[in-house]
């Protein structure tokens, strides 16, 4: 498998396990000096959830991304030692229930069964479970093969609310970092603060990767060979704009029940299940 390594590889172990690593990265110049682009290019703050790679100006959007890689990049051979940049956005979450992120997993960079793809995510202010921090299921990025991409929907999405009970939050300081699995189930709450949360989230592979785009058409996943510049480039909704085809695949991502979801993911067998439910249904009349 071709994968993220870390200098230490107990870190490396952990990412493969648990499908994310956290760990100090950039000093308080450096997060300043991001603070500082994202500002320089937004003379307002963007409502509710807001990613610089949706802006349809392909040249604003490069450019951000190539200031912050010139701050990143310097910071990488001290913690990792295969990774290929592929640029990045700045995201903000402004105050109030449209900052909300759902529950999801991120797009297929690459064929999941050979390489795996990663998302460098980096707070430029303290995150906690106050201001929206970002939530995870950890280990979950394993227990499911998925095809992610436009038009294919999230084979946990309806169930997400139960699913979020059993999730967790990155509580992180200005300037740590996590690096997740794209198949990392994730999502954020509503930002309860006055104050803007800001982050910063680089694509990576590894090196050598071949890079794939994926999306439905009338309920068959096409997969197309990508490049490095593809999500830079073009818009979300122009489709695999000047991609070669590779091949259709037909799909198998089907939409989870309660039940389902604690077997794959949980592995909890339906006995269980059933006992878990009684036991808390007893605990919430006796207390």
């Amino acid at each position: 498998m071709n994968q993220i390594e870390f200098i230490e590889s107990d870190k490396t172990e952990k990412l493969w396990e648990d499908g994310y690593v956290t760990f100090p990265f950039l000093s308080n110049e450096k997060v300043g000096k991001l603070s500082e682009i994202f500002h320089q290019f937004h003379d307002d703050v963007p409502e509710g959830f807001y990613a610089s790679t949706h802006l349809e100006d392909v040249n604003l959007r490069k450019k951000m991304s190539d200031a912050a890689v010139e701050i990143i990049e310097s910071e990488l051979p001290k913690w990792l030692k295969n990774e290929w940049l592929l640029g990045g956005a700045f995201i903000s979450k402004s105050p109030g229930e449209k900052g909300i992120l759902p529950l999801h997993q991120d797009w297929n960079l690459v064929d999941e069964s050979k390489e795996r793809s990663y998302n460098l995510w980096i707070p430029l202010v303290d995150v906690n479970e106050v201001n929206g921090a970002m939530r995870i299921l950890p280990k979950s990025h394993r227990k499911q093969s998925t095809i992610r991409g436009p038009q294919i929907p999230p084979v946990l999405y309806s169930i997400s609310q139960e699913v979020d009970e059993h999730m967790q939050s990155l509580n992180l300081k200005a300037g740590e970092a996590v690096l997740y699995d794209h198949a990392l189930w994730h999502s954020s709450p509503t930002n309860r603060t006055n104050e803007l949360r800001l982050a910063l989230v680089m694509g990576m592979v590894p090196k050598n990767a071949e890079l794939r785009y994926y999306e439905m058409n009338d309920g068959i996943i096409v997969e197309y060979a990508s490049h490095p510049h593809f999500f830079m480039e073009n818009n979300r909704n122009d489709g695999p704009k000047n991609l070669t085809k590779i091949k259709d695949i037909k799909s198998e991502n089907k939409q989870l029940s309660v039940s389902e979801f604690h077997e794959i993911y949980l592995e909890k067998k339906e006995k269980e299940q059933k006992s878990n439910y009684l036991q808390s249904l007893l605990n919430r009349i006796f207390q």
